[in-house]
Parts: C-alpha cells; sequence; structure tokens
C-alpha cells in the first residue's frame, strides 16, 4: 500500500505511544517460563508482540486478556509442550531468537521459521553461544532460519564474550542459562538494552553485573510477576522528531520507558539542540518511565560512534531526517547492524534521502547526511520495513512537496495506529 503524506503547518497535542515491544515480547516469555500467573498490564503493541503470543501457545502456554491484563499461566523453566508443526515467529527478530534459548533446554525438538526478511536475518551469532553451551541448534545453509533445536535440558554453564553489543544475543543464553538452570558468564563491547535483566531479577534470579560482565547465577526457578509495560520510547521517537523538525510545534508524549540502555536518541537529539523537558518521571517494575515535552528546535550536526549505536539502533533512520535539516554535516559509523535488519536501512534509508532530495553518503558501517537542506518530496521504496515506512513519514510531515510511502502498511508490525496518531496530530 501506498501513502501520500503531505506537509504539515505543525504538530501539536497529546499522544500515548503503544507498549515497548521489546518489554513486552519478554514480559510473555519470561512469564511463560515462570511458575504461576503473570499478569502483564499495558497498552498492547503490534505484530511481532503477537507473534510471540501466538509461538508460547503453540508451546502449550495459556495466554488470557481481561480487563486490561494479559495473564500468562506460566509452565516453568521445562514445561513446554512439543508443537503440533513449526513454529511460525512471522516478521519478528526478537521473537526468534529469545524463544530459542527458551527451546535449547527443552527436551523436544523444535523448528522455527518466519516470512522472507526472517529468513535472511543472522542467527549464528544465537547458534554460536547456544552450541557452546550444549544445545543442539542448527541454521540454514544460508545462517538464517529455519532453525532447528533439538532440546537439550542438560546445558552447560557458559562464559562468552560477545562479538557484537546485541541485547537479543545476551537474553537468549541468559534464558538458556535460567533453563537449564546453570550459571552464565557474559561481556559485552558495548551495553545493550537490560529488560530481560531487571525482568528476571523481578522473578527472583539473581544476576550481577560488574565492570561490563554480567553473571546469572544457577536458578532453580522463575516465580511469577506483574508487569506494567511502559509506552515504546522508539514510537514516541518518530513523534519528538516531527516536533524538533516543523516550525511551531509542541507535543506531549505521555508514559515512556525511559531506561537509560534505550534511550540513546533522546541523549543525541539533546547534544543537537532539541528543546525537550521530561516530567513526571517515576520507576514502575523496575523500568523509569516520564512524560517527554518537545518543542520545534532549531539543531545543530552530530557524529555517533559505535559506542553509541547499541542505545540508538532502532532509532538511527531518524538521525538522517534531522540531519538535513540541522547545521553541519551529520555521520555515523559502528553502525553495520543496521544492513541485517528487517532491511538493508543503510542501503534503503540513503538511497530514501535522496529520493526526497536530501544529499547523503552511504558507508560500509553507516552514512552521512549534508545539513541544512530542503526535503523536497517525492516516492520512497522502504522494502515493507516499518521503521523506515514511519521515518519516511515524518520526512512527508516536513517536506516542500510531501512523501508517497511505499508498503505503508508495514507501521504495523510495530505501531498500528500510526498513521492515525499521525493524522490527528498533524495540521496541514
Amino acid at each position: 500500500m501506498e501513502r501520500l503524506i503531505q506537509p504539515a503547518n505543525k504538530i501539536s497535542g497529546e499522544i500515548t505511544p503503544p507498549g515497548d515491544k521489546s518489554i513486552w515480547h519478554r514480559a510473555l516469555l519470561i512469564g511463560a517460563i515462570a511458575n504461576g500467573e503473570t499478569e502483564i498490564s499495558g497498552i498492547p503493541a503490534g505484530l511481532d508482540v503477537e507473534s510471540t503470543k501466538q509461538c508460547l501457545i503453540d508451546l502449550g502456554v495459556s495466554i488470557t486478556y481481561s480487563d486490561g491484563k494479559t495473564i500468562v499461566y506460566g509452565k516453568g523453566t521445562n514445561g513446554l509442550k512439543k508443537p503440533d508443526g513449526l513454529i511460525d515467529v512471522g516478521n519478528s527478530g526478537t521473537t526468534v531468537r529469545l524463544l530459542s534459548g527458551v527451546l535449547a533446554a527443552q527436551e523436544f525438538e523444535t523448528v522455527l521459521d518466519g516470512d522472507s526478511s526472517i529468513r535472511k536475518r543472522p542467527m549464528n551469532r544465537i547458534v554460536t553461544p547456544l552450541s557452546l553451551m550444549g544445545a543442539r541448534i542448527s541454521s540454514a545453509p544460508s545462517g538464517g532460519c529455519p532453525l532447528t533445536i533439538k532440546g537439550n535440558p542438560d546445558l552447560n554453564s557458559i562464559k562468552y564474550d560477545m562479538p557484537v553489543a546485541s541485547a537479543q544475543v545476551k537474553s537468549a543464553i541468559l534464558l538458556a542459562g535460567v533453563c537449564a538452570r546453570v550459571s552464565v558468564t557474559l561481556s559485552e563491547p558495548h551495553p545493550s538494552r537490560d529488560h530481560t535483566e531487571i525482568m528476571l531479577r523481578e522473578c527472583g534470579a539473581t544476576i550481577e553485573k560488574d565492570n561490563g560482565n554480567l553473571r546469572l547465577e544457577p536458578c532453580s526457578e522463575l516465580r511469577a510477576a506483574k508487569f506494567k509495560i511502559p509506552d515504546d520510547f522508539s514510537s514516541a521517537a518518530f513523534f519528538i522528531t516531527a516536533a524538533l523538525l516543523i516550525d511551531g510545534s509542541d507535543l506531549l508524549i505521555k508514559n515512556v520507558g525511559l531506561n537509560p540502555t534505550r534511550i540513546g536518541f533522546l541523549n543525541v537529539v539533546m547534544d543537537m539542540g532539541a528543546d525537550i523537558e521530561i516530567r513526571n518521571s517515576k520507576e514502575e517494575s523496575g523500568e523509569i518511565t516520564g512524560d517527554i515535552f518537545v518543542r520545534h528546535s532549531n539543531l545543530k550536526a552530530v557524529s555517533i560512534t559505535a559506542e553509541t549505536v547499541p542505545s540508538i539502533i532502532d532509532e538511527l533512520p531518524l538521525i538522517g531526517i534531522l540531519g538535513a535539516k540541522a547545521e553541519g554535516i551529520t555521520k555515523v559509523s559502528g553502525a553495520g547492524e543496521l544492513r541485517v535488519k528487517e532491511s538493508d536501512r543503510i542501503s534503503l534509508l540513503v538511497n530514501g534521502l535522496r529520493s526526497v532530495g536530501v544529499t547523503a553518503d552511504e558507508f560500509e558501517d553507516g552514512f552521512s547526511v549534508r545539513g541544512n537542506q530542503s526535503i523536497i518530496g517525492g516516492e520512497v521504496d522502504t522494502g515493507g520495513d516499518h521503521r523506515l515506512a514511519m521515518t519516511f513519514a515524518i520526512a512527508g510531515l516536513a517536506s516542500k512537496n510531501g512523501v508517497t510511502v511505499r508498503d505503508a502498511e508495514s507501521s504495523s508490525v510495530s505501531y498500528p495506529s500510526f498513521f492515525s496518531e499521525l493524522d490527528k496530530l498533524s495540521s496541514n
């Protein structure tokens, strides 16, 4: 589906984004392997979270919804049942990687597969450490899905130096360790989001961090917990970008997750000169939340390097749009991970920027954008990538002539109401 996004006079009002899908995935998975009833409250996220939910149902987990709360009836760390067929993870990389850690320690064989995008995403980054633990797991010859996992409840403990900072890989190893009741020691080149550690602690696991090393102690069981899911910072980032770019804008975004490992984008745009205020900060279920108030701002260019990338990985395409309007040349490096997301986001982003009249250059591990430019408008190929579809919709609001976004419906993967929210907040 193509969608034409017309220029907006301003962005104004109040918005509550969907629940943080990174945390939703983890709440469902951890609830499934805990003992008892895990209660999850918060705004449901998109299709990716539905994939995790259906995968768990196929593995024998009962999940109900009533009065705004999802209840997961946990089966314990080794209580899942063999599915009737393969497990379909849809478009969700988080589902396939985290679930692989759980299934590695079960007593049955499982095949995980997904859509064409999932089949292109690298899975050996979890196959290697899980195999070192004694898991019997193999990928397709391409290194992607389908994954075949022959469960082994007697996994070994592991000490592993992660070659790439990845919350998904880290979480897969931790969940395998929990289900096998063994210790795990990990080190990362740079910190990645820590939702899994927070939630496992809430359920009784002992996890310590010291000098960049993370250690999970052997855990006999997990207890059920109550999780309140904050609203998704990555979803909020699209509207933060719109308000920053468009004259006269002021916007309040409610109840957003402000976990320090997730708000690299917020830190970067404030370094660029963004006029942003955090209000009503508090802690719920181990996560920091608050309201974000943002006004239109004149921005300056910024350079982003590998150390910052893990905390801003999902929002990096938005830096390309902001860089076009900032003073100077904005450059991103150390972000090769963008090439193995739902699409090659570096190539599609740079080509999309050029399609709307912005001068941008592509590198192996990043991109650069010349500032003080007008976003003229045009038609953009998003490759069916939900984040690029939403990124170029924001570009359309800030453009002169409007932007036609191809595969706009892909936004439903993470933000089903994105375009209706866009219509509500924008003044044409």
